[in-house]
């Protein structure tokens, strides 16, 4: 796969130099490849996106790839970079996008929120959904179901939902197993539980999974974020469905390191 358009997204927080942004664009434009930022892209029909940033800007930009499915480049400005596949020394390795390339399929979850029959809340998430109590807020009671049938409950701080790609994010960091990105799978890690023998557990990609909010109404409403951002209040009886998105991010794979071996240099 060669591509001969892409659009440049760099942080958000504009916490990168100019220069740092123009030495991609004109490294680009040395192998051929036309570029466009994001903030002067309107009518720019691109063939790839390319991240300048870290995990989170990657977060931030990956729905322009999904929604246009468009393959995907994260080059590490940031401090981790677990999802940047080129580090910015690297930069000459961009002519892997004009000589040809292959691309990684990384699974998505598809995350709803119902309030009896009305969908109040609906999301795609590349790392995690987290149904969790606010920081100031009561301890959070509740049930998971897989396909509908009654898997656990749990008084915790909250559950993670997180793929592959988000097994070794939040949901490492609470404890959670670390799930090769080639493979499918989804995995639910309770935060900080308070009920004895409560694991992690790792589901079929085709289970669809329920975490219904048992919270009494004297009690503190929960919250859902999804890769890090915020979606919406979860109240009483409120439930979160999680299950496979039928779309996958494309990421484009230019160094032949295993996942293994990334996962030790930037971890160590």
């Amino acid at each position: 796969m060669t591509v001969n358009k892409v659009l440049v997204f760099n942080s958000p927080k504009g916490r990168f130099k100019e220069n740092d942004i123009k030495e991609v664009e004109a490294k680009l434009l040395e192998f051929g490849i036309e570029s466009r930022r994001y903030t002067e892209a309107e009518g720019f029909d691109y063939d790839a996106v390319i991240v300048l940033g870290g995990d989170g800007t990657m977060l931030n930009a990956f729905p322009l790839a999904y929604n246009e499915s468009k393959p995907i480049l994260c080059i590490n400005f940031g401090t981790l970079g677990y999802m940047s596949e080129l580090e910015k020394s690297e930069l000459n390795m961009l002519s892997a996008l004009k000589d040809g390339f292959e691309t990684e399929k990384r699974m998505l979850i598809k995350v709803t929120a119902k309030r009896g029959n009305e969908l109040i809340a609906q999301a795609i998430a590349l790392n995690e959904a987290v149904v969790a109590r606010p920081a100031d807020g009561d301890i959070a009671f509740l049930e998971l179901k897989c396909d509908n049938a009654a898997v656990c409950d749990y008084r915790a701080d909250g559950v993670i939902v997180a793929t592959p790609t988000g097994s070794s994010a939040y949901a490492m960091s609470a404890g959670g197993p670390i799930i090769d990105t080639k493979l499918e799978a989804i995995c639910v890690c309770p935060i900080c539980p308070h009920v004895m023998g409560a694991r992690a557990m790792v589901f079929s990609p085709n289970s669809v999974l329920e975490i219904v909010n048992l919270n009494g109404e004297e009690r503190t409403d929960n919250i859902l974020v999804c890769d890090g951002k915020a979606v919406c209040q979860i109240k009483q009886g409120d439930v979160v469905k999680i299950e496979r998105s039928d779309k996958y991010l494309e990421m484009i794979k230019i160094k032949k390191d295993a996942f293994y071996e990334i996962l030790y240099k930037k971890m160590s």
